[in-house]
């Protein structure tokens, strides 16, 4: 694989692991916007005009961000309201190399098992013991250059 991308990888994962761990990923009943003006002691009326909006403007977009269904550009101007800076992020459940194996081995997996399955319909059967060590081989091999498919659902 190209060095350049595997180290950008290991430092964006490094980046990530603090957000993986992190207990700000659940959002609070009700939201963040709802929850932050609260404990500011902040009516919704107040925040309104701090973005030049009306009350009822700001509890439709508190209800929205409860839904999910705020867009970024709404959230921001809500955090500016409050004195907060937005924080975008997307979180892997996962290392982004635990995720690239784990596809790595699914791809494998499934190319193995597919000529496994041809040479079975000639009788050629292969011991599952060999099976598995040309998954892991094409794993890695895999890993080392993915190809064209890489991603594809297996």
């Amino acid at each position: 694989m190209n060095e350049f991308k595997e180290l950008t990888r290991k430092q964006l994962d490094q980046k990530l692991a603090v957000l993986r761990q992190s207990s700000l990923r659940e959002v609070p009943r009700g939201g963040w916007t709802k929850t932050i003006r609260t404990a500011l002691g902040m009516n919704s009326e107040a925040l309104g005009k701090r973005i030049g909006v009306t009350q009822s403007a700001v509890s439709q977009l508190e209800a929205s961000e409860e839904t999910e269904s705020i867009s970024l550009a709404s959230l921001r101007k809500l955090a500016q309201g409050l004195e907060c800076e937005l924080v975008y992020a997307l979180v892997p459940k996962a290392s982004l190399d635990e995720i690239m194996r784990e596809q790595a081995h699914r791809r494998a997996k499934s190319i193995v098992q597919s000529v496994s399955s041809s040479m079975e319909l000639e009788d050629q059967v292969l011991p599952v013991q060999e099976q598995s060590r040309q998954i892991e081989t094409l794993t890695e091999s895999l890993l080392t250059k993915p190809s064209t498919g890489f991603w594809d659902e297996v």
